[in-house]
């Protein structure tokens, strides 16, 4: 098969040598004169096709890993001209190293491919792919058909959205919208179900839905966050209809038919931030999808979870939250009778992950729940390469050397602080002293003062939406009763 790039006129003979794959709408080739492209043929190829992925060559997006030479979004870069001048398709990046994504939440897969990627590396993942939508948004694009299918996944946790040309796509020269006209029911969100996608613009919150499932798929073994054990009669309803009705069976409310399935992790291993971004999306966001947390959301609330996990004494494979008094990865495994969903690296060295799961047994007491913050704690043996860093959410300012960054996460994330708390703490020391001086003082003190108990307020209620344990209520409780104390002096 000849054909030619449209910009330069390049000459690419395709043969069979060249085939990579062949799915429902085109086939797959390496080009056959640069192994790092790849050829995508269409089956049936259309003006309207040809049409979208000139709009798409107008404006690609930014892609967020370029710089660490990884391509985050397998963009279109050229169109294919067959005689006489046909397109039939384009040329994009070809991506080696990857497995589609579901091969490390699904825990079978992960034993058996990934044995050694763990629960911060599942973070990381997850973070990585809403730095990747957050680039496509900020240029117009929707994804649409969100699902594992078109997401693949590295090693080191990066991410690559493929099927690009199937986006929805706007083409702002000539006002036209080029819709997407599939989508996956477990992945679409509620306003949609039963719809037709050829005759429905998509908006970026319908993305966010299914980002939303993704990383829950993600961080809880891939469990989909309708799936539940229903409590009603009769036939239990399909994932689009509970998706339909909103049911989300993990934020525990009385009013769903269902309760999450057994075998899932439980929702309170997930930092308290991810479970509000999951309650925000699944229940608030079922009537009202603007509540939804967007890209950005789940870019900070990642980090956050991130700098906040910790290993286990047992086993530093087990990564887990710090707001947990025990690790859920040691129950699960003699819950699981024995079976580690993320075996030590001595197990793995042995091939133990590989053998058929052991009988239960009861599981061994814990003297301590956790250990050292996990991204600090050295490891010993063979251990998957750790992640490269997600790049900054903002465009100003300057970025810190590795070390200093890593030592700001350990020392300021894994503690917790509450900057309020200890301003409120500060301001009501401050209005004490003061009161204590002459007269001439006393506005000055009390003005010191309001702002402190102001300070406090804030510092508990920030508290009180962390979940993280009775320590951080401390500094807000003493300089809210400083700042009393300095305005009764």
């Amino acid at each position: 098969m000849r054909l030619f790039r449209e910009t330069t006129g390049e000459r690419i003979d395709l043969g069979d040598h060249c085939r990579l794959a062949t799915g429902g709408e085109a086939r797959l080739f390496v080009h056959p004169d640069d192994p790092q492209q790849v050829v995508k043929l269409w089956h049936q190829p259309t003006a309207e096709r040809a049409e979208k992925v000139r709009a798409m060559l107008a404006n690609p997006p930014a892609d967020p890993m370029a710089a660490q030479g990884h391509v985050a979004i397998a963009w279109p870069t050229d169109r294919l001209v067959a005689p006489p001048r046909r397109i039939v398709g384009f040329l994009m990046p070809r991506v080696e190293g990857v497995h589609p994504i579901i091969d490390f939440f699904n825990p079978k897969t992960r034993r058996q491919r990934s044995p050694l990627f763990n629960w911060f590396y599942l973070h990381r993942m997850a973070r990585n792919l809403a730095t990747a939508l957050r680039a496509l948004h900020e240029r117009g694009y929707v994804i649409g058909d969100l699902n594992e299918c078109n997401i693949l996944a590295s090693e080191t946790a990066l991410v690559t959205v493929v099927d690009t040309d199937s986006f929805q796509v706007w083409d702002a020269t000539q006002g036209r919208l080029f819709r997407c006209r599939v989508g996956r029911p477990e992945f679409t969100p509620p306003e949609l179900q039963g719809k037709s996608f050829a005759e429905i613009n998509r908006e970026t919150l319908h993305d966010h839905f299914g980002l939303a499932i993704v990383t829950f798929q993600l961080l809880m073994e891939g469990t989909h966050p309708f799936a539940g054990v229903y409590q009603g009669r009769g036939e239990p309803p399909t994932l689009p209809e509970r998706i339909r009705a909103g049911h989300f069976p993990f934020a525990g409310e009385p009013q769903v038919p269902y309760t999450p399935v057994p075998i899932a992790p439980a929702f309170a291993c997930l930092h308290p931030v991810l479970q509000n971004l999951f309650i925000r999306c699944f229940r608030d966001g079922h009537l009202a999808p603007s509540l939804r947390p967007d890209d950005l959301s789940w870019q900070y609330g990642l980090e956050e979870a991130e700098l906040n996990l910790v290993s286990c004494h047992d086993n530093q494979q087990h990564i887990f939250s710090n707001h947990l008094s025990a690790c859920p990865w040691c129950a699960r495994t003699a819950m699981l009778g024995g079976r580690d969903p993320f075996p030590s690296v001595t197990a793995v060295q042995a091939g133990e992950h590989l053998r058929p799961a052991p009988r239960p047994r009861t599981a061994r007491k814990q003297t301590s729940g956790w250990s050292l913050p996990y991204p600090g704690r050295p490891a010993h043996g063979p251990h998957p390469p750790r992640p490269r860093p997600v790049p900054p959410s903002s465009t100003g300012g300057k970025t810190l050397p590795g070390s200093a960054a890593d030592a700001l996460r350990q020392a300021f994330g894994a503690a917790r602080r509450n900057d309020l708390g200890w301003l409120a703490l500060g301001l009501g020391s401050l209005a004490v002293m003061l009161a204590l001086l002459p007269a001439g003082w006393t506005v000055l003190a009390r003005l010191t003062a309001v702002v402190g108990v102001l300070c406090a307020l804030g510092g508990i209620r920030a508290a009180s939406g962390s979940g993280t344990g009775w320590r951080r209520y401390r500094a807000s409780f003493a300089g809210l009763l400083l700042s009393l104390l300095g305005l009764v002096l």
